[in-house]
């Protein structure tokens, strides 16, 4: 890479002292906070490293270059003036998803600057997968067009529709003179957009808070969530999901991992090293699913209360005969009707719900296996572990820690 060092100065700047690195992220949003995370256990471990930051959103300042002699930059930039003082530093940088002027561009194909993005198609079919479980058939994409990930995303998201044997309608926000409209003018289209759709409809999001705008402009057009538009956005951001009305279904991102990995990257191009990859993805874990999506479609109103109860209630003390009982109908009706509607036993879906919810436990909380395996409805930590292992391919232990840092 030009610039300020080439890589055997590099490895005697950062020799004798910590490396200093300029953090260009957000620390407004869940997805930001989360590498932001990722970096700092990786500079605990094998640090320490002296960070350069201004927390805040996206606009994030360049130290001041006659104080600050750094090593190396993690960024987000949102334009090409700031992608370009970037490079001018001239220092070892991972940016964050590049955009599409970047992409396009051979200055940032250089050996010391690779680019952390996450893995639109993993998102893409998570969501679809969702939205085609509970039974829809017709689909919707709302994204910012001007944003790369978000493109990416959308067209992961057509690819995945069209893979299913349907067409997914795409939204396409006004603009004037190639640039997006200010959110309170482009409100009126996306109304409009929204009542054009067939219903029922399931709508993915690019991210969290373009779910927020499609579930104020539903409200505003007298659409009902999840009866009309079911919604799942990106980023799984708790705060902004719980805030939204109703409660926004959301891809969990492993952000945290992937600051890591991009930390680990950016370590090896500071001491002289060429990465071996240019692109580190950032990989989709679940969905935390919330009231935005909580519909599933079926002709049959008992298979419909099952789905209902199985996908809601507490795991610990769940079984067939209690769903029967809570529906009113019999075990063996309710059985038939299950199977024959949706493919699948009463028992598999226990099961499913139950495996996902333990692995959502692993991932976001330090609850022994013991107090895992009693929160999702087994006796026995043993057969947990081995039901666990069966299905995922894997031990708890070994997920949670694969799925943490690794």
């Amino acid at each position: 890479m030009d610039g300020k060092f080439g890589a055997t100065d590099m490895k005697a700047e950062t020799s004798s002292r910590a490396p200093r690195v300029a953090l260009l992220v957000e620390t407004a949003r869940s997805y930001g906070r989360g590498v932001l995370r990722g970096v700092a256990r990786y500079s605990r471990l094998y640090g320490p490293w002296h960070f350069h930051m201004s927390p805040g959103d996206f606009v994030q300042s360049l130290p001041n270059r006659r104080d600050w002699r750094g090593d190396g930059v993690i960024a987000r930039t949102l334009d090409v003036a700031s992608a370009e003082a970037v490079l001018e530093l001239g220092l070892p940088t991972v940016f964050l998803d590049f955009s599409v002027d970047q992409l396009a561009s051979s200055k940032y194909s250089t050996d010391f600057c690779i680019d952390l993005t996450s893995d639109s198609v993993g998102a893409a079919q998570m969501a679809v997968n969702l939205l085609y479980d509970k039974g829809l058939t017709q689909f919707a994409y709302a994204g910012y067009p001007y944003e790369s990930w978000s493109i990416k995303r959308e067209r992961a998201f057509v690819a995945a529709v069209k893979e299913r044997g349907y067409e997914a309608y795409v939204y396409e926000p006004p603009r004037r003179a190639g640039r997006a409209v200010r959110l309170e003018k482009e409100e009126p289209y996306l109304i409009e957009w929204l009542k054009s759709l067939p219903k029922p409809i399931g709508l993915m999001a690019c991210n969290d808070q373009r779910g927020r705008e499609a579930l104020d402009a539903c409200e505003a057009a007298g659409l009902l969530v999840p009866e009309h538009i079911a919604v799942v956005g990106v980023d799984a951001d708790d705060v902004l999901c719980e805030l939204c009305s109703p409660p926004l279904s959301s891809v969990a991102l492993n952000a945290e991992k992937g600051g890591f990995l991009a930390a680990q990257a950016l370590d090896d191009m500071m001491r002289g090293v060429v990465p071996k990859v240019r692109h580190i993805l950032v990989e989709p874990v679940n969905v935390v699913e919330r009231r935005s999506s909580n519909i599933i479609l079926t002709d049959d109103p008992d298979v419909s209360a099952a789905l209902q109860i199985i996908h809601t209630a507490r795991l610990e003390s769940l079984t067939v005969d209690r769903i029967a009982r809570e529906i009113a109908t019999s075990r063996r009706a309710l059985e038939i009707k299950f199977r024959r509607t949706l493919g699948r036993t009463i028992l598999e879906e226990i099961k499913t719900v139950r495996m996902e919810r333990a692995k959502q436990a692993l991932r976001e909380t330090d609850a022994t296996l013991d107090q895992v395996a009693k929160m999702v409805g087994f006796r026995a930590t043993s057969y947990f572990i081995q039901s666990f292992r069966k299905t995922v391919g894997m031990t708890p232990f070994r997920y949670r820690r694969n799925v943490r840092y690794h």
